[in-house]
């Protein structure tokens, strides 16, 4: 049997030549899809929660102490009553209020920085869980003595990488054998290529000392 097409039946306006549209002729009602999500995102939020965990994300702030140039223009900072010049209405748009997690003072040590906020996210971590940690801050805020420190004060990187290392103590691949190939494999080498890679390593460790020692001393 043929089958009979009937245009206007069928006929869809498209958006893409512009075609006419059919006039609304009244306004939509919606209610048969709206949702209240409020309920469904709590039970999401409790059961993905931990009991290492109180909540998604917290937000620690870390005051640095002031630098001697800033000791020094200290001075020269506006006072803080500077803002009776303004308005009463602009001056409430200029002042915003955060609440954080933990704030650590100027006299903060690395020590206690990472006891307060890197060691029960790092336990976690071994035990199973997922932690992402992140500074952020403007420019000299004091990120990177943060997250490296220096060498006499080592920073909360170096300090996380020291509690994961001593937690598998006893448990390591004693020989250095095993090379990584490309993501998710490795190779055995052979006792030549033990050496030879041993070579290439030390190759590469005098020539960075030798980089360092050029520019930096």
């Amino acid at each position: 049997m043929d089958q009979i097409w009937d245009e206007d039946k069928f006929f869809r306006p498209s958006y893409v030549t512009s075609a006419e549209l059919p006039q609304r002729t009244g306004p939509v009602s919606v209610e048969d899809i709206k949702a209240d999500l409020s309920d469904e995102f709590s039970l999401v939020s409790s059961s993905s929660d931990t009991s290492q965990s109180k909540g998604h994300i917290e937000v620690c702030l870390r005051v640095r102490p002031f630098t001697l140039l800033e000791k020094e223009n200290e001075s020269q900072v506006p006072p803080k009553n500077s803002l009776n010049r303004l308005s009463e209405k602009t001056a409430g748009q200029q002042i915003q209020k955060f609440t954080f997690s933990q704030v650590f003072g100027p006299e903060t040590t690395q020590e206690e920085f990472f006891e307060g906020t890197m060691k029960q996210p790092v336990q976690d971590f071994l035990e199973g869980y997922n932690r992402l940690i992140f500074t952020y801050g403007v420019t000299n805020a004091g990120k990177t003595y943060t997250f490296l420190g220096t060498e006499d004060d080592i920073g909360v990187l170096p300090r996380t990488m020291d509690m994961l290392f001593k937690s598998i103590q006893g448990r390591l691949y004693p020989g250095m054998d095993l090379k990584p190939h490309r993501c998710r494999d490795d190779v055995k080498l052979t006792k030549d290529q033990v050496r030879e890679e041993t070579a290439i390593k030390n190759s590469l460790l005098r020539l960075t000392k030798e980089v360092e020692e050029r520019f930096f001393l």
